[in-house]
């Protein structure tokens, strides 16, 4: 599923849970209901019958799954066996919420599910299964991927799980099911997209087991050789044509499964992208792949097309392109600026051909044009393609479709194009879309920090074409030697096009890029410190005018990561925002300091342990506000917390709560506080199998991986005078730069952990974290190992500052923090540069909201206030920097670009 789909969809301007929608659209109810009973709202579901008084904790779970058209008459006849039957039963409660389990981009695990029942035992069950299968008996639905269905019915699945009533908190915040298995033993209740029996289970509903399939997947004439990409909507997969030989590609479309919002399902959308195919082919035969054949097998629809050879442009982008390679030259440059061109010419050359066969591609982006090996180019994935004389399709890609307002006033039937054309160009210069569509006059900002790989004109006039107002686009060059747009640019949000009277009327008061709100580029050059202190103000008053302490879902809006832990806490929660708010100096309000304290005691015994999702990162931010006894509470039971005993990482278990620890001996001077962390030390130390109580798949970086502990106990080290903390944290920044590897420009990367194997430059997992420990370690206990391998960290994360996102976790804000504190510990001229040029570096991120600034956070979809990803993290990143002596030395030449993709 993409990261905070659902939440999403709630709101215009922030994550929200999707049961909160102001408009689910039209509602599902039985409708017959016995007198006295009421349905009770669940989140996406309404409930019948007791689901806890009297339920058994696990048993055999059956759930109906329904077309979208036929959902109301199948839910009216399970009601009806389920009130005769006494059993309780739950159905999605709305459209949108049927849409959204069903939908394309759905968890796998979940889609297909329209009702589910819980029967108390395995007889009640078969003989509710039957009932059902002959009351719906003709009616088709959706496979559940987790189920197995019944007999020969087309509806009625059923599995072996917890009915909800038993289940574990885990380090990470998140909570998982329990089931017992046939010994008794509690074990996880997996929801995979397959059906499982727990060992000792089995299933009483068939005779003898499905046995698992072997040898060679055989679709048809097609052997499967490799799963591209798996969905809800079905998959995509590389095959062998058995009969020729030749090598071809398949797309599956699963049966009323993959649904968009139009209420379309996969297999309408496949058998249309193949008959697109076929005129297409014979219009024009090489824009898209040539349509091979067409078939369902079982109850999926198969389109089978020509393999197109290469790699996706996303792909082909991050793999060629200098302009994040510590090694780029200006010639290097130079020449990828000149494939740029070519790739565009084909591009456009393949758009001219579509649009004279009659069609619109109508979703363009980096993962829908193939670059073959040649280096020519080639559209795929037709699904959203549409005739012009038609309406443009719905779907689209965040950052690269027309914000709906632009595309309802667009006259122009190539217009979806044209944007994405455009938005393509801009990806290619940096990972900024959806940042200019909110703020197209901070391009000025952009522009600036590509300056040491400054695209040509045409590249960025193309790039920008549809980002600055019609009456602007003459006068570019102009605006752009300016540094900075005034009044009249349109500000593009939420899917409108506002101008400046309707910004004002949102309560802009101010020109929202004018001198008393953002600096120019050229103001950031001049003064950088007096520019920063002016966004830190500005980040201040966003983060309070977002706030809203009355609001039950959260006080400031958050990740959606917080919807799936809890609200409170460090990184997601109130007291992320609320440590940011006090470290750099602003006031936080009274009521918000009382709802952190009231939601804080409301859910401490359901809150894990840790730093970032649990109690020791609140009992920190508490005491910094005085609450000190609430502090040593909190503390205390992570202390005890069996799950401190079994994780040791930072962000949820040993380390985190050590850390919290020194901070309440560093606020209060207390020996006490000094002691308990000094335990957690010892135990750290003595922990027989650490790998075992790290991150998952031997996580590596700051939050969930070695670094992690090193760096508790470097400041560990630092507060006992004790050097044998120094000295385990040293062992422990080996082992991390042994899962470490060097890249062909000569920097040095970090996955995320044995499976994840991604570069990755960030502060939460990747470079940056272990490299802000690593500069620690080497200012205070020089090592010859730590000291070579630290300037290969960051030269990758020097050339990975134009991020997609500005926060802290996974964006600029991380990296600038960890430059910072290279710099700071250093003292080189050179780190001093890097630093301030992230810094300054973050403007070109902020939105102008009614107060302040706000920026856009996890997913780049919607606007968060958390540490994060939002502006809480960006503020503290400021405050670290503005805190420290770099901004207060002479200010020589101008630095390197450190704003390149």
């Amino acid at each position: 599923m993409l990261e905070g789909f659902g939440e999403a969809l709630a709101d215009r301007e922030y994550y929200l849970p999707l049961p909160s929608v102001a408009d689910p659209g039209p509602r599902f109810a039985p409708g017959k209901v016995p007198p006295g009973l009421h349905g009770t709202a669940q989140g996406l579901w309404t409930a019948w019958g007791s689901l806890r008084t009297g339920l058994a904790d696990q048993g055999w779970k059956i759930h109906v799954s329904a077309r979208l058209d036929r959902a109301q008459h199948v839910l009216d006849t399970v009601a009806g066996i389920c009130f005769s039957e006494g059993v309780p039963f739950k159905h999605l409660s709305a459209r949108l919420f049927f849409l959204f389990l069903h939908h394309k981009h759905a968890s796998r695990a979940q889609a297909g599910k329209f009702c589910a029942l819980y029967p108390p035992d395995t007889a009640t069950a078969r003989r509710l299964m039957e009932r059902l299968r002959d009351a719906l008996d003709g009616e088709e639905g959706p496979y559940v991927l987790t189920d197995r269905r019944f007999r020969d019915s087309r509806t009625v699945h059923y599995r072996y799980g917890s009915f909800g009533a038993r289940s574990r908190l885990r380090a990470d915040g998140t909570r998982e099911g329990l089931v017992l298995d046939g010994s008794g033993r509690e074990v996880v209740d997996l929801r995979l997209p397959a059906f499982r029996l727990p060992a000792g289970i089995t299933d009483p509903f068939v005779e003898g087991e499905e046995k698992p399939h072997e040898g060679p997947i055989l679709i048809r004439d097609y052997e499967v050789t490799r799963a591209v990409r798996l969905s809800n909507a079905g998959g995509t997969y590389q095959a062998r044509d058995r009969r020729t030989g030749r090598t071809v590609f398949l797309k599956e479309a699963r049966a009323h499964n993959g649904l968009v919002f139009d209420g379309t399902d996969a297999q309408q959308r496949l058998r249309h992208e193949y008959g697109v195919l076929r005129e297409l082919h014979a219009a024009a035969p090489g824009v898209g792949p040539e349509p091979l054949d067409h078939f369902t097998e079982w109850e999926h629809d198969f389109l089978v097309t020509e393999y197109v050879a290469g790699q996706p442009l996303v792909g082909w982008l991050s793999r060629s392109s200098p302009l994040a390679r510590a090694d780029r030259t200006t010639e290097s440059v130079a020449v990828y600026y000149e494939v740029c061109r070519r790739l565009l010419t084909a591009l456009d050359g393949s758009l001219k051909r579509l649009h004279a066969a009659g069609y619109r591609f109508g979703d363009l982006n980096l993962g829908n044009v193939m670059v073959t090996p040649s280096g020519g180019v080639r559209l795929v994935d037709f699904e959203a393609a549409s005739a012009l004389s038609a309406a443009p399709s719905g779907m689209g890609t965040p950052g690269f479709t027309p914000p709906p307002g632009l595309l309802r006033a667009a006259s122009d039937p190539l217009f979806q194009d044209r944007y994405g054309m455009s938005a393509v160009a801009f990806a290619l210069l940096a990972p900024f879309n959806e940042t200019a569509e909110h703020a197209p006059a901070h391009l000025a900002l952009l522009r600036r920090d590509l300056a040491d790989v400054a695209p040509p004109q045409d590249l960025w006039q193309r790039a920008t074409a549809f980002l600055l107002a019609e009456n602007q686009k003459q006068d570019q060059a102009q605006y752009l030697a300016r540094g900075q747009a005034r009044s009249q640019v349109p500000y593009v949000a939420h899917g409108q096009a506002q101008d400046q009277t309707q910004y004002v009327a949102h309560g802009q008061a101010q020109d929202p890029c004018g001198p008393d709100r953002l600096p120019s580029a050229a103001e950031l050059d001049a003064d950088p410190r007096g520019c920063l202190t002016r966004l830190s103000a500005e980040v201040a008053a966003g983060l309070l005018e977002m706030a809203d302490a009355d609001r039950p879902e959260w006080a400031f809006p958050p990740s959606p990561e917080a919807f799936r832990t809890n609200n409170v806490c460090l990184a997601y929660g109130t007291a992320g925002v609320v440590h940011a708010l006090h470290r750099a100096g602003t006031a936080v309000p009274e009521e918000i300091r009382a709802r952190l304290r009231r939601d804080t005691l409301a859910q401490r015994d359901a809150l894990p342990p840790g730093l970032l999702v649990g109690s020791a990162g609140i009992a920190r931010v508490l005491a910094d506000l005085g609450l000190l006894d609430e502090a040593v509470d909190l503390l205390r039971g992570a202390d005890d917390h069996s799950l401190t005993g079994s994780c040791s990482t930072l962000a949820g278990g040993r380390a985190g709560v050590g850390l919290g620890w020194l901070a309440l001996h560093r606020l209060t001077g207390e020996n006490c506080h000094l002691e308990r962390a000094a335990v957690a030390g010892e135990l750290l130390l003595r922990t027989p199998d650490l790998q075992a109580t790290l991150g998952e798949h031997d996580a590596r970086g700051l939050l969930h991986g070695r670094s992690g502990l090193a760096l508790f106990l470097h400041r560990l080290a630092r507060d006992t005078g004790e050097a044998r903390y120094l000295e385990a944290g040293r062992v422990l920044l080996h082992q991390e730069l042994d899962r470490t590897f060097p890249l062909d420009d000569g920097s040095l990367s970090v996955s995320d952990n044995t499976q994840l194997t991604r570069a990755m430059p960030y502060l939460a997992t990747g470079a940056a974290g272990v490299a802000a420990v690593l500069t620690r370690y080497v200012a205070t206990a020089p090592d010859e190992r730590c000291a070579a391998a630290l300037p290969k960290l960051l030269a990758g994360i020097r050339v990975s500052c134009a991020t997609k996102e500005a926060g802290l976790y996974r964006g600029l804000a991380g990296l600038s923090w960890c430059l910072t504190e290279h710099a700071e510990l250093t003292g080189s001229d050179g780190a001093r540069e890097d630093a301030v040029r992230a810094a300054t570096g973050l403007v070109k991120y902020a939105v102008p909201y009614r107060r302040g600034v706000r920026f856009l956070g996890a997913g780049s979809q919607r606007f968060t206030a958390d540490l994060s990803s939002g502006g809480a993290g960006v503020l503290l990143a400021l405050r670290r920097l503005l805190a420290g002596p770099l901004l207060t030395e002479p200010h020589h030449a101008r630095p390197r670009s450190l704003a390149v993709p």
